[in-house]
């Protein structure tokens, strides 16, 4: 059943809960896995010298140099090679899946926000508290804002300028911290198994 019922959510939207819970898992899994100090040196590098032609020299020359710029700053070149079409032709980067991953969470968004306005929503649960239910309000509606502008702030930052690195950080941080209250929450009225596949989550109704 796709719809929520009298008893718990359904399935598009327990669906979408998880594959955005496994997306944001991801994209921060790789955006702290992204390192700097990857070995540039070319194939053939070792031959270099006496033992190849200038133009081979030059050739390698330019592959080194176009991995020590995408290394220096490895989101501006993943970004680059995004808009050029370029994106995935040497195989795909922990940079250039950063990205993508971004826009996913973007659009994953944008499907939950369009669903919630089209899909019932089931009766709270009755072990939480009227406090348990603000609480719950406020941290979804904070963690459905903070799908839109952690990706958002991200890719600014790649595109426009460095100087918002700290709204991104900022924005990392509140994320973290309305995660963590929404888990203890759930946890604390163990709540959830009932948000697994198959399983009914008394929630609220819609209002």
């Amino acid at each position: 059943m796709t719809g929520a019922t009298a008893t718990g959510y359904g399935v598009v939207t327990k669906t979408l809960h998880w594959l955005s819970v496994a997306a944001f898992a991801l994209q921060f899994v790789v955006g702290y896995a992204m390192s700097t100090d990857a070995d540039c040196d070319p194939l053939g590098e070792d031959r270099s010298g006496g033992d190849t032609s200038d133009a081979e020299e030059e050739r390698l020359d330019r592959l080194e140099d176009a991995c020590e710029a995408r290394e220096a700053d490895p989101l501006d070149a993943a970004w680059s090679e995004l808009w050029g079409g370029g994106i995935g032709v040497d195989g795909i980067s922990l940079a250039e899946l950063h990205i993508l991953l971004g826009l996913s969470i973007l659009v994953l968004g944008g499907f939950r926000v369009a669903w919630r306005m089209i899909a019932s929503l089931p009766p709270w649960s009755p072990r939480l508290t009227a406090a348990d239910r603000r609480v719950a309000h406020v941290t979804e509606r904070a963690l459905l804002t903070l799908m839109f502008v952690v990706p958002i702030t991200g890719l600014a930052l790649v595109a426009f300028s460095d100087d918002l690195v700290a709204l991104h950080v900022a924005a990392h941080i509140a994320f973290f911290v309305a995660l963590g209250a929404h888990l203890l929450l759930v946890l604390r009225r163990g709540l959830l198994p009932r948000m697994l596949p198959g399983a009914a989550y008394v929630r609220r109704d819609r209002g």
